[in-house]
């Protein structure tokens, strides 16, 4: 049971969440409208309005982890193919054009998550992934029986802190989750191989 300081820390950062939501909406918002309306020959232009789209996401997807640490979780475990999942998930991405190339074995049997969890879990991931991996080193989804995989081969990272603003936060809400659910999360992050991160439900 959460202390009282505690308690009080939790309620301050959801009604900062709350609140940082509606300017970065605002934010993007503008940007998608000067996309728009801009000569679309500005290429440096466009590449800096790209540029604040995908902070603005990233800013979102850190607000987002914090209130999952902070909030409790009450975890219902039924039966999911994750498989469904992730493939909802990417559809509706799709917009991204840097969606992660997939490697999911058939036939997969279900797992034990609770399915709004599992699907957190599996979005603060992509959008992690989504940031640190490049267009020569692009992520790839592996799902196995009972194991979800995301790595890329970026090199240059040497430890979680490395992966830069919002990575950690993105991890430990990660790990939580999985915990909830019985399950576990493993990083890796080699300087030379790149970073994977492999979670495992039952």
């Amino acid at each position: 049971m959460l202390s009282t300081p505690a308690v009080a820390s939790a309620d301050v950062l959801r009604t900062m969440a709350h609140e940082l939501r509606q300017p970065l909406s605002t934010i993007e918002s503008i940007a998608y409208y000067l996309t728009l309306v801009l000569p679309k020959d500005d290429e440096k232009v466009h590449e800096q309005l790209d540029r604040i789209q995908q902070l603005v996401e990233q800013s979102n997807w850190i607000v987002t982890s914090a209130q999952q640490l902070a909030d409790p979780l009450q975890a219902s475990p039924q039966p999911i193919l994750l498989e469904d999942l992730i493939d909802e998930i990417l559809q509706e991405r799709s917009v991204l054009d840097d969606a992660p190339a997939l490697e999911i074995e058939p036939e997969l049997p279900a797992v034990n998550a609770d399915p709004s969890l599992a699907r957190a879990l599996i979005e603060n991931l992509l959008t992690l992934f989504r940031v640190i991996s490049t267009a020569d080193h692009p992520a790839k989804l592996i799902l196995r029986a009972g194991v979800l995989e995301l790595r890329t081969d970026a090199p240059g990272f040497k430890s979680e802190a490395s992966l830069g603003p919002g990575a950690s936060l993105s991890l430990e809400s990660a790990r939580r989750i999985a915990a909830a659910n019985g399950g576990t999360l493993e990083l890796r992050v080699d300087p030379a191989d790149g970073v994977r991160v492999r979670v495992m439900l039952t």
